[in-house]
């Protein structure tokens, strides 16, 4: 897996972004949509995942949870320009770090809607060239363009009113621009997305994004549980069949696999430890499984491991005194019951 990971399209193409970070292990991938961090932190957790530009409206954008449990692997995250500086803007309590003038805007509240940064743009044959003008670049042109004398105040409010009111698709200059504006347009226009996301790969070509201090726990949702992506026990499937015919060959399978359900059933209905709790667990865990059992959980697998366990003590625990019934019961589904009671209840 690369040291570093980039999501870029249509604010910054590739050729560009690896200019940027001379000799370093870097991976530049398609804008982010939903799954994407998750499955590239699965794949290997890359030391640093920088996220410019994602994927939205018909496609599920990058989730927030996904950019949670990256960062509770231990995986710095950042974010800028455009779908990242809304995210960044949005998980900088947790840790995610925010570079640029738009992800400014957006934290401080001068900024409050998603489509300031929407772009339509073509594939990626076509290098994801953008077909309108982001909002952003609009009000930064034509601010600059009122301080340079080119329009008036009272002009830019008025464009920026016109093209707030179109649809993000339709935002272009030619029917915004006239006159003066046009003719400086050229030279004047100032691509605020472009100059952000240079600024994130600045910082990190000088090494200076690092993971979060974490003072929160990443929680293992039931909404997380049903899409994560195959973590721990992310081994081909040919391996996987392999293992589980050789338990039925062993004549273990169906007892792990009513140990599994229990384990599942605990870990999905049980109250599960945090904070210092959870920490107990975690210590516990580490010394009574044998370490090589555990080498393949990161932070937040081991912690998520711990509580399922933690989970499961509770549960076994609650229902011991009920254990007998249970076992009884059993027997009937199995038929056995009466066969085994008959007996005793001779004189």
């Amino acid at each position: 897996m690369p040291e570093i990971a980039v999501f870029a399209g249509p604010t910054i193409p590739a050729d560009l972004v690896r200019d940027r970070l001379p000799g370093r292990d870097v991976l530049v991938l398609p804008p982010a949509g939903q799954g994407d961090v998750a499955a590239l932190v699965a794949a290997g957790r890359p030391r640093v995942i920088a996220v410019v530009d994602g994927v939205y409206e018909r496609v599920p954008a990058v989730w927030h949870k996904e950019i949670l449990w990256a960062m509770s692997e231990g995986v710095a995250v950042a974010g800028a320009a455009s779908m990242g500086a809304l995210r960044a803007a949005e998980l900088a309590p947790y840790g995610m770090t925010g570079v640029g003038e738009v992800y400014r805007a957006i934290v401080t509240g001068e900024l409050t809607d998603d489509d300031e940064v929407a772009v339509a743009h073509l594939d990626a044959e076509q290098g994801y060239r953008p077909v309108n003008e982001a909002m952003v670049t609009i009000r930064a042109t034509l601010r600059d363009a009122v301080q340079e004398e080119v329009i008036t105040a009272a002009e830019a409010a008025d464009l920026i009113s016109t093209a707030k009111n179109l649809h993000y698709p339709d935002r272009r200059w030619p029917d915004l621009a006239a006159g003066r504006l046009r003719d400086w347009l050229p030279t004047g226009r100032r691509d605020v997305k472009r100059a952000d996301a240079l600024a994130l790969l600045d910082l990190l070509a000088r090494d200076e994004i690092r993971p979060a201090e974490r003072a929160w726990h990443f929680e293992q949702t039931s909404q997380w549980r049903a899409v994560r992506p195959v973590g721990r026990t992310a081994l081909a499937p040919a391996v996987t069949r392999s293992i589980l015919d050789d338990l039925r060959a062993e004549g273990r399978y169906d007892e792990l696999e009513r140990a599994a359900t229990l384990r599942l059933v605990a870990a999905a209905t049980g109250a599960r430890p945090h904070g210092a709790a959870l920490a107990e667990w975690i210590a516990l865990v580490a010394e009574r499984v044998p370490a090589a059992e555990l080498a393949d959980l990161g932070p937040a697998d081991l912690a998520a491991f711990a509580a399922d366990q933690a989970c499961l003590v509770a549960a076994t625990t609650e229902v011991a005194g009920d254990v007998p019934a249970a076992i009884l019961d059993t027997l009937r589904v199995r038929g056995e019951y009466a066969a085994r009671v008959a007996p005793k209840e001779k004189p």
